[in-house]
């Protein structure tokens, strides 16, 4: 495969972002190596997390006076071994730094066991504390409070980021719309406000992140606000479309709840 022109623009600097609806395997066996400057990404979760997330619904019905809790499912399949290696392998290949993959805590050393296994330094497990998170509604054993990052370096390189001596914790309410501005586009999205976090801590302005797993376009949208570059991939079409709409919005200085009333943005009068 060889890489849409959308990416090769964006490699090149012609253009500072883009969306792609495509698999992302076949995007990173084609992007040269050392290409981007930083990996960041949001896979899916391993098979055995996987199968115990649900999304809840509330209010589909009700018995005894009690709100009923529905559940579905997530909507898009578990990660598996051989994309995970992949991954892996092709992760520590294209970056020229940093690597930063959000993931289940039960699946981090596999993550970090396939990016040393590619020639990458892992560097430290990072925490995000998942505030106002889904509480364990069983009550028979606590809930999940956290989700692992594996940070990872590629080797030869010196370490450098912006965080100082801080930890590697950050603490962040889940995303949601409960609001009702349509800021929730994916079922398992993540927030704005953690990866605007990690983009400052780790990238430098106009440095290129590389996510394969876009989802909702919430790193775009936080590389956009801090003047990084982005190259997002997303393998289903609807959520690629409405990344491409929610950066679109951002771009323009709009918001994507905005965008979809039909309001103009801040930047609406000419390219940004």
């Amino acid at each position: 495969m060889s890489c849409p022109s959308a990416i090769t623009d964006v490699l090149s600097g012609r253009i500072q972002w883009c969306v792609v609806h495509g698999d992302s395997a076949q995007v990173l066996t084609a992007l040269p190596r050392r290409s981007v400057d930083h990996v960041l990404c949001d896979p899916p979760f391993s098979p055995n997390v996987h199968l115990l997330q649900r999304r809840m619904l509330r209010g589909n019905s009700k018995r005894a006076g009690h709100e009923q809790v529905g559940f579905a499912p997530l909507g898009f399949e578990a990660l598996t071994p051989e994309l995970r290696r992949l991954c892996g392998m092709h992760f520590a290949r294209v970056a020229r730094r940093w690597v930063l993959v959000k993931c289940d805590a039960e699946g981090q050393q596999a993550w970090q066991a396939e990016l040393e296994r590619a020639g990458g330094r892992h560097v430290r497990v990072g925490i995000w504390h998942k505030l106002s998170a889904q509480p364990q509604l069983s009550g028979d054993r606590p809930a999940v409070a956290h989700e692992a990052f594996e940070i990872a370096h590629v080797r030869g390189e010196r370490l450098r980021w912006h965080g100082g001596g801080l930890h590697a914790f950050w603490a962040h309410a889940i995303a949601t719309d409960r609001n009702g501005t349509n800021s929730r586009i994916h079922t398992t999205q993540t927030p704005v406000a953690l990866w605007l976090d990690l983009v400052s801590q780790f990238t430098d302005p106009g440095e290129l992140v590389l996510d394969p797993f876009a989802g909702s376009g919430s790193l775009g949208v936080a590389c956009l606000r801090l003047g990084r570059r982005y190259l997002g991939v997303e393998r289903q079409a609807h959520y690629a479309e409405s990344a491409h709409e929610w950066l679109a919005a951002e771009n323009r200085g709009s918001t994507l709840a905005a965008a979809r009333a039909g309001q103009l943005g801040l930047f609406s009068g000419g390219a940004r």
